[in-house]
């Protein structure tokens, strides 16, 4: 796995223990603490020490972020119906597919569908890259498809701590 995955992947359950245990568990303080042992993880999952070193740094920074923005504490926070790291399966009639959706929850009489990903990108960027996202989330948006309650999509960039939500698709 490349270094990036391996950063994408130790972020997302720092994300999913953070929206299970409950923010108040959760500090910069705290994370910054937990960088040597985000470190051994990387070397264990077979990166070099100076790369392990860099990409614990990128996590921690990440998970930093996401605490520290409104938007990232709000993502975490318990919502109704909330679900992180959840595995959902699907059928076409004769395919079974599965699906991790990193959160969903409702809010704001609607219900959010975010999926994470941690990218190092200018801001200017952000957008486009969400935007190449919506075949995922339409996937994870047609698992609600009998829902009354309209749906929102979004991507979180945790490195930026920006949440970015796709507009609605435009209609055929």
């Amino acid at each position: 796995l490349s270094l990036e995955a391996s950063v994408g992947t130790l972020v997302h359950r720092c994300l999913e223990l953070m929206a299970k245990g409950g923010l108040a568990a959760w500090s910069g303080e705290r994370v910054a603490s937990l960088q040597p042992a985000y470190q051994r993880w990387l070397r264990a999952q077979g990166h070099s020490e100076a790369e392990a070193e860099s990409g614990a740094a990128e996590a921690v920074s990440a998970l930093v972020n996401t605490l520290a923005s409104e938007t990232g504490r709000w993502l975490l926070a318990e919502h109704p119906q909330a679900a992180a790291e959840q595995a959902w399966s699907s059928t076409d009639g004769q395919l079974a597919s599965n699906h991790v959706i990193d959160r969903v929850f409702v809010a704001d009489a609607c219900r959010w569908i975010i999926d994470y990903k941690t990218v190092r990108l200018p801001e200017a960027e952000l957008p486009r890259r969400a935007e190449s996202y919506r075949p995922q989330l339409e996937r994870y948006a047609g698992l609600f498809a009998g829902d009354p309650l309209p749906l929102r999509l979004a991507v979180y960039f945790p490195l930026q701590g920006r949440l970015i939500e796709l507009p609605p698709a435009a209609l055929p």
